[in-house]
């Protein structure tokens, strides 16, 4: 079984360590995809479209994506892991992340 938390900081500087719940990750990418207007979830909650798990300190996040008809697909996934890169530094300063969007198909309306 997978960890629940990733650890942020160590507890050797005096302070105790911060650990950082999956369920953080989870809501980062969900906001950040509900942020973008032409990416949307293959479910449209997140709930089934969206796994992040954790290993030795390494956070790997799987989104699976429908793509807003018209767009170029390699642009905006691109850009959508660059948010969501910064997005993810910015909140918890955590840089050790793979993200992995898989586009499943196209939204039409």
């Amino acid at each position: 079984m997978a960890n629940e938390y990733v650890l942020i900081q160590e507890k050797n500087d005096g302070f105790g360590q911060i650990a950082v719940s999956n369920n953080v990750f989870n809501h980062i990418v969900a906001i950040t995809v509900a942020e973008n207007k032409h990416i949307f979830f293959e479910d449209g909650t997140g709930k089934k479209s969206l796994s992040v798990s954790n290993a030795n300190g390494h956070v790997n996040i799987d989104v699976k994506v429908r793509v807003q008809y018209g767009q170029d697909v390699e642009r905006v996934v691109r850009a959508l892991q660059d948010e969501l890169r910064r997005n993810i530094e910015m909140m918890v300063d955590f840089s050790s992340v793979t993200i992995n969007v898989n586009v499943v198909g196209f939204k039409f309306n």
